[in-house]
């Protein structure tokens, strides 16, 4: 399918793990809906939204109760160029991304991944908190 027009498709989820399949699937079918089908490229837009969620959830609403924070995603498609986006917002905790270490690659660890990856999976990431939440900004190019 040939992209003309820019495609919108936005999501307000309960902040709880148990939702974010409908992201992922969301994503899945937005990039096949343009050819990217690499699976490669699709699973790397998935994981990165997935770990934005996830900090989301563990630690932007690490203070509430479970499900009571809300996500609210646009996914957008857009034609010129030819490029993904994923816009995010909760009214959580805000936090310095400037403050996350890089993780070692040399020794194994459990946590502390998740921004790193997110980095590396797509070609634009920026983040900014303002008085009435937390964004998220993430671009893949496609062409």
């Amino acid at each position: 399918m040939s992209l003309q027009h820019s495609e919108v498709i936005r999501l307000d989820l309960p902040a709880r793990h148990a939702y974010l399949h409908l992201l992922s699937d969301t994503i899945a079918e937005m990039l096949r809906q343009v050819g990217a089908a690499d699976e490669t490229l699709v699973y790397n837009v998935q994981l990165a939204a997935h770990e934005v969620c996830t900090n989301i959830v563990s630690h932007a609403y690490r203070n509430r109760r479970a499900g009571e924070g809300r996500i609210s995603i646009t996914l957008s498609l857009h034609p010129h160029p030819l490029r993904f986006e994923i816009e995010l917002q909760d009214t959580g905790e805000a936090f310095d991304p400037e403050l996350v270490p890089q993780p070692n690659l040399s020794e194994a660890q459990i946590h502390g991944y998740g921004l790193f990856l997110i980095r590396h999976l797509m070609d634009g990431v920026s983040y900014a908190s303002r008085s009435d939440g937390n964004y998220w900004h993430l671009v893949k190019r496609l062409a």
